[in-house]
């Protein structure tokens, strides 16, 4: 952090001395001011783009996707850097199953699960929605399956999930942007565009999708992001940006990155729950 601090220090003498300089100008050369201004007029607000014809993941029965969040800040103030890594499958049974993995998983497991969670050291954690509950695998040298008594303890891993950031990130408040062309993503014909970060962020600070603006408000910059549509269906099915600010569902403040791609439509795999949780733990 002490390194941001430098770099803001470095950009705020840059803009005095810019402002410094601008003045100067325009005491000696007022025709000069005005070629300035209009320069920085036309600069300094990157052109939002056109609404992007999107039609929403939830119209799709079932989907397979992936996320992945690369870190790089804090973590509950402890210095952290790695990814997350998850699959996730959903079914027109209400079932969906989402497995998640990565060098950062002990520190989710642990907010999700709990102090028990905390106990074991996972390779990958399986969170099951199902109609009977929500249950919450932990796949270590022995499976061992949670049932949380609460719904809103599994609420970090459901913001984390490709459905929903991929709506999140794509709505019809924010999906505007620039086409670059027809391309081709993992065989699939897409059509690819550029969202303006800026434009984004002003955009989704006033949404009524009250997740959306608080994922926006708690963000210091957005970096320009990429996203593929499908060509045929009009559906989103990739979509990757970077961020620097908070991002509530990890404890995490800093620089991140999000991509997130659906890997399968209207699938409909089957989900079932694991032998572990015929007998699950009630924390």
């Amino acid at each position: 952090m002490k390194t941001t601090n430098r770099v803001l220090s470095v950009g705020v003498a840059i803009v005095l001395i810019a402002f410094v300089l601008f003045l100067a100008f325009s005491a000696a050369a007022p025709g000069f001011s005005a070629t300035l201004s209009a320069l920085l007029a036309a600069t300094s607000t990157p052109p939002p783009g056109d609404p992007i014809p999107l039609k929403p993941i939830e119209d799709l029965t079932s989907l397979n996707a992936t996320v992945v969040i690369d870190v790089n800040g804090l973590i509950n103030g402890e210095r952290a850097q790695g990814d997350l890594n998850a699959v996730l499958t959903t079914n027109d049974q209400g079932k969906s199953k989402a497995t998640v993995t990565g060098s950062l998983l002990g520190e989710i497991a642990a907010q999700v699960g709990g102090s028990l969670v905390g106990l074991f050291t996972p390779s990958s954690v399986d969170l099951y929605k199902v109609p009977e509950g929500n249950y919450i695998v932990i796949n270590s040298l022995i499976p061992v399956c949670v049932k949380p008594k609460a719904a809103k303890s599994t609420a970090a891993l459901d913001d984390m999930s490709p459905q929903s950031l991929l709506s999140m990130l794509t709505s019809s408040e924010v999906a505007r942007g620039v086409l670059i062309g027809d391309e081709t993503l993992n065989g699939v014909p897409v059509k690819h565009y550029v969202l303006n970060g800026e434009a984004f962020l002003a955009a989704a600070q006033k949404s009524r999708d009250l997740k959306l603006r608080a994922f926006s408000k708690a963000l210091w910059s957005a970096e320009d992001a990429d996203l593929y549509v499908d060509a045929k269906g009009g559906y989103p099915v990739a979509f990757r940006g970077n961020y620097s600010g908070e991002y509530e569902p990890l404890k995490f403040e800093g620089d991140f990155a999000v991509q997130t791609q659906l890997t399968g439509v209207n699938t409909n795999t089957p989900v079932n729950l694991p032998a572990a949780c015929n007998k699950p733990i009630s924390p």
